[in-house]
């Protein structure tokens, strides 16, 4: 293994729950009822993950704790009972800012979540940050032992989140 990748942060979420829906048979786009219903309930997603393939659809999301039983219901409601759900309270996003080599960072990751035996719910990417869905008491343990294969500035923000914003209610 080559040595340290420089990170230009790590931020840990609030403690989050996580919906994973999934439909046999579902026309393309029979997701798009279901993200309705939420937005029509003023659902914040913290992590949306939708995967096609033939004859099967699934979605990956994560929502406030709070909110996890509004999901269960609006995605049989919204769909007359397309979709089942299923889900797993207290997970955690840990999303690291690697800045260049992401793909030696995604490797890297994965296997320290592997060998730690760390659960991966899912991962997602952009340009500047990898985002891994895990259970929200191992966030410590997994910031631990990345910081085994990253490194961190001397200055960098604090991990978890410092305030919450509410959603206004009108």
């Amino acid at each position: 293994m080559t040595g340290l990748i420089p990170l230009g942060g790590m931020k840990f979420s609030e403690e989050l729950a996580l919906a994973a829906l999934s439909a046999d048979g579902a026309p393309i786009g029979a997701e798009v009822d279901v993200l309705q219903a939420l937005a029509g309930d003023r659902v914040n997603l913290f992590y949306l993950a939708v995967a096609r393939s033939v004859g099967r659809t699934r979605v990956c999301l994560c929502v406030a704790a709070d909110r996890i039983k509004l999901i269960e219901r609006l995605a049989v409601e919204a769909t007359g009972g397309l979709w089942t759900c299923r889900s797993v309270n207290s997970v955690g996003l840990l999303t690291i800012f690697p800045h260049g080599s992401r793909l030696d960072a995604l490797t890297r990751s994965l296997r320290v979540f592997a060998e730690s035996r760390l659960p991966v719910f899912g991962v997602a990417s952009t340009l500047s940050a990898l985002t891994f869905v895990t259970a929200f008491e191992e966030l410590e343990r997994a910031s631990e032992r990345l910081r085994e294969v990253f490194m961190l500035r001397e200055n960098h923000a604090p991990f978890k989140p410092e305030f919450r914003v509410e959603p206004v209610t009108r």
